[in-house]
């Protein structure tokens, strides 16, 4: 059962080191009843039907009511991760600030040495003012095209795009393994309950075994129905070692659940799957990327035009050394523009984000519709099972009363068999409770509103 807070228990079950299908850690390892009894004498068997009587009265009378569990996350659960979000933060604010810092400032340099002489190579007409031994040259420059001055705020756009796009999409891995970690905790959750129902039942076939064994032991029944018996018992058993450990559930109370009937608001449903689904929002985000791709895609990217300052100094034989400044423009210009058909390119995948966006749209609501259709048809099957168990629990007062006023006596078996026709409708109710929270959690799954319990109206079954 759930008893501390949602989100503590998912993070505690994200947490523990152990295969997401838990209920197989609490297999029953206790001995299994045989199957077959022997040397049983009718006193014995009518003793353990008498005592089992008594327990299955005790236990319908004090049934302990139980509100229906559902399992819609809220903001406590599916609130955005403190960590992860702080390292996109951190991330995005470092990247702006290394891309603030491209000034487009460059200093070049260079040093040259005349190899003149040790080549033996004489230029008697050079003239001495402009010959020279060594050069040294240096510049600064700036390259406005590969400056944060440049479409810097396109720019600046683009990072902080590109970080939203990995950040829901972590999120949504994130949340996938929340959600998984809750389908386990409402199954097991239901599964406690319906274990003691089960463990009911098989108390109430392990004593119609005795009594179908010591029939046939007297030639008073056929073994069909001893094999019909055993099935059903090796059936439940089966059933039980997957769920709970019967030491676990031995001496709890019946619970008898709430049954009630769930209506959504489809209208507003289908407004927040636009709004909340962390696909559909990274395709929003991954458009408006492209598009600012687009703005970032022209032929200045292609230029060089960088205004620079130069410093020369000479080294001569004859003379002394010698400098100069110059100011000057470098620049590039590509003879070919492949800018145009990027920018178409970048285009066309914006209408492939665009298309698939609309289709998944599209799908995610057809799934919501399937989903909201299953609820209703659980919905219908909840109130006619419900209806069953009002009717056969009024139906096993009135039998109770009568066996009780029964002079001579009367059929055991057909009074057990009763008892477990009303546990076998308690499960059937289970089952479909449980199917429909289940169909609730996956529509939550596919929307991500993490506020679902306001679109639903719950009503007790009358």
């Amino acid at each position: 059962m759930i008893k501390n807070s949602l989100r503590a228990l998912i993070l505690a079950w994200l947490a523990v080191p152990v295969p997401v299908c838990a209920q197989t850690d609490t297999l029953s390892e206790g001995p299994v009843k045989m199957l077959v009894y022997e040397n049983l004498k009718n006193e014995d068997v009518l003793k353990q039907f008498d005592q089992r009587f008594e327990q299955m009265d005790r236990l319908l009378q004090h049934k302990v009511s139980v509100a229906s569990p559902h399992l819609t996350l809220g903001e406590d659960v599916l609130s955005p991760d403190a960590t992860l979000d702080s390292l996109y933060r951190v991330k995005g604010s470092l990247e702006e600030k290394a891309f603030k810092r491209r000034t487009g400032l460059e200093v070049t340099g260079q040093v040259y040495m005349r190899m003149d002489d040790a080549m033996v190579i004489e230029h008697d007409e050079d003239d001495p003012y402009s010959t020279y031994i060594d050069k040294f040259q240096a510049e600064i420059g700036w390259n406005f095209f590969n400056s944060a001055f440049y479409q810097r705020k396109t720019e600046l756009a683009r990072i902080r795009l590109a970080n939203e796009l990995d950040y829901i999409k972590e999120s949504r891995d994130k949340n996938r393994a929340i959600y998984e970690a809750a389908e386990n905790l409402l199954t097991m959750e239901y599964n406690y309950y319906m274990a003691i129902v089960l463990y009911n039942e098989l108390q109430n076939v392990d004593i119609l075994n005795e009594a179908y064994q010591y029939m046939l032991e007297q030639d008073k029944i056929s073994n069909d129905k001893l094999l019909e018996n055993i099935n059903d018992k090796m059936e439940l058993e089966y059933t039980l070692a997957q769920t709970f450990d019967i030491k676990d559930i031995a001496n709890e109370p019946l619970y008898a659940l709430t049954p009630t009937i769930i209506t959504v608001d489809s209208v507003r449903l289908f407004e927040e799957v636009e709004r909340y689904n962390p696909d559909l929002r990274a395709s929003f985000v991954e458009e408006e990327l492209i598009n600012t791709q687009k703005k970032l895609t022209n032929y200045g990217q292609t230029m060089r035009l960088s205004p620079f300052l130069r410093g020369s100094v000479y080294l001569r034989k004859v003379l002394s050394p010698s400098s100069n400044i110059d100011l000057g423009v470098r620049f590039t210009f590509p003879l070919y523009d492949e800018s145009g058909p990027k920018r178409k390119a970048l285009e066309t995948e914006r209408k492939i984000v665009v298309e698939g966006r609309q289709s998944l749209s599209e799908d995610m609501k057809s799934y919501c519709r399937l989903r909201l259709d299953r609820i209703e048809r659980l919905n219908r099957a909840i109130r006619t099972e419900s209806f069953h168990i009002e009717q056969l629990g009024k139906y096993v007062d009135l039998r109770r009363n009568a066996y009780v006023k029964q002079p001579r006596g009367y059929n055991y078996i057909i009074r057990l068999e009763e008892y477990n026709e009303y546990l076998k409708s308690m499960e059937r109710l289970y089952k479909l409770m449980l199917n429909r929270s289940l169909a609730l959690l996956d529509i939550q799954k596919t929307t991500s509103y993490n506020n679902l319990q306001t679109l639903i109206i719950e009503t007790p079954v009358k």
